[in-house]
């Protein structure tokens, strides 16, 4: 059955899967989460990559064997658009250890204030995908 209405506790349940997916390192489900069109500014970037590519990089910085990653969110508030568009706001508290940075190099990263922004709509087969993605952190 073809789903064509969301809730706001699908919404929030699709923001504890992203990261639940991140946390366990998996690339492919994660990319699957983003619509073929989905812009994402990270809280490190300062330009827009479409989502393909920010899943990509996120698979080669975060993702090998020897990194350790821990994400806990809170305060999601949702704002339904229409019966298949909305906004999840929340903020959240993220480590990365072992980031790769290049040739050889790892960093840490850790950030104790984040913001974070996921607008959520259903594709034309009723799945759930991520249209755009800001993540932020308070300095």
């Amino acid at each position: 059955m073809l789903r064509t209405k969301l809730t706001a506790d699908e919404i929030k349940a699709e923001v504890h899967r992203f990261w639940n997916n991140f946390q366990s390192k998996s690339a492919d489900l994660l990319t699957e989460m983003y619509s073929p069109e989905a812009t994402v500014f990270s809280s490190v970037s300062s330009r827009v990559e479409p989502g393909h590519l920010a899943a990509a990089r996120r698979r080669r910085e975060y993702f090998h064997p020897k990194g350790a990653l821990r994400a806990i969110v809170s305060n999601i508030d949702v704002i339904m658009l229409s019966d298949q568009a909305a906004i999840a706001s929340y903020n959240f508290t993220f480590n990365a250890s072992m980031v790769a940075i290049g040739m050889g190099q790892t960093k840490e990263e850790d950030i104790k204030r984040g913001r974070a922004t996921h607008v959520f709509s259903l594709d034309h087969d009723g799945k759930l995908k991520i249209m755009h993605e800001h993540f932020s952190a308070v300095l």
